[in-house]
């Protein structure tokens, strides 16, 4: 980082100097929020909730409290916990000029140069347009400090490409002169894509597939009749991802119900990659997979005998790409 001297001032902040970061990259995920600060990888659950004038506010290590536009929200795991909306329902891209907010935090006034956030498609103009909002000076606050930030240029790149390009710096495809795939199972959905050797995108060989949020909302049909209700897909996901496989603090057990729906739901994405991947499985080298529950998907991985295989900490596998950008 460099720092420049700058005499205005917006509201009340009254910033000596801003802070220049030539990129920053944020993944405003589906279940997750996730972003890198000073080294350190910062992952929240990807919840809004509104606060009424009447309504505390708060503050821990997963949630944040912020003000802007003369609104005050929670960010994570409070927003959660006080149903908030979630990404995987409302969608990320409505959600991500709040979602961000607390990555664009700083003790200074600052300039992003270059704000890199991963997208489905960037060739969607729709959502270009309403991540290229982003590219002006923002005034908020975060858990009641004031921030001041300028975004210089927002980048839509497609997701998967992050990770993609770091196998390729770490020489972890074994043929790289193959097309080679990565599987980014997310909350909302799950998509799969090939890249050519030299990693051009091959576009028809894109799946769209369902993600953890499909896997809870069968998950809560099986179990209704322990639970006696349709059970929160939220929680559900938390179970799974927590590997004690019990609905919220019940000692409701669904365990059984969860083997059989994995399968499944892993044996529904398997058939669509053969589907979908018949002309290119012949001369497909490997087949990365990362994503917050990547581990699902480990016994489909050994069943390949090696050709398939989960990415080191794949939940934050293309963050670390994309901050290579």
């Amino acid at each position: 980082m460099q720092t420049e001297y700058r005499q205005t001032t917006l509201g009340s902040i009254q910033p000596h100097r801003a802070v220049v970061r030539p990129v920053l990259a944020v993944d405003p995920g589906n279940r997750f929020t996730k972003w890198i600060d000073c080294q350190t990888v910062r992952s929240i659950p990807s919840y809004v909730k509104e606060l009424s004038d009447w309504e505390e506010g708060g503050s821990d290590g997963q949630s944040y409290e912020i003000g802007f536009d003369g609104r005050r929200y929670l960010v994570g795991r409070l927003a959660q916990l006080m149903g908030g909306a979630p990404a995987f329902e409302s969608g990320k891209a409505d959600l991500a000029h709040l979602l961000i907010l607390p990555a664009l935090a700083s003790d200074s006034s600052q300039r992003i140069e270059r704000l890199v956030i991963p997208t489905p498609d960037s060739r969607n103009q729709a959502t270009i347009a309403k991540l290229k909002e982003l590219e002006t000076t923002i005034e908020f606050s975060v858990n009641g400090r004031d921030c001041l930030t300028t975004i210089r240029s927002v980048s839509a790149v497609d997701e998967c490409r992050g990770a993609y390009d770091l196998a390729l710096g770490r020489q972890m495809w074994r043929y790289p002169n193959n097309p080679n795939g990565i599987l980014d199972i997310g909350g909302g959905t799950a998509i799969a894509r090939l890249f050519a050797p030299g990693g051009a995108l091959l576009r028809d060989a894109d799946i769209v597939l369902p993600g953890t949020s499909h896997l809870a909302q069968r998950l809560a049909a099986a179990i209704l009749p322990k639970v006696g209700n349709t059970a929160d897909a939220g929680m559900l996901m938390d179970a799974i991802a927590s590997g004690n496989l019990c609905y919220g603090s019940t000692d409701i057990d669904f365990s059984r119900e969860f083997v059989a729906v994995r399968d499944a739901w892993t044996a529904d994405i398997r058939a669509k990659l053969k589907t979908n991947w018949a002309k290119y499985l012949p001369s497909l080298g490997e087949l990365i997979v990362i994503g917050g529950s990547a581990s699902l998907l480990q016994p489909m991985c050994e069943a390949s005998k090696g050709r398939f295989k989960v990415a080191p900490r794949p939940q934050f596998f293309n963050l670390y790409g994309l901050n290579k950008e």
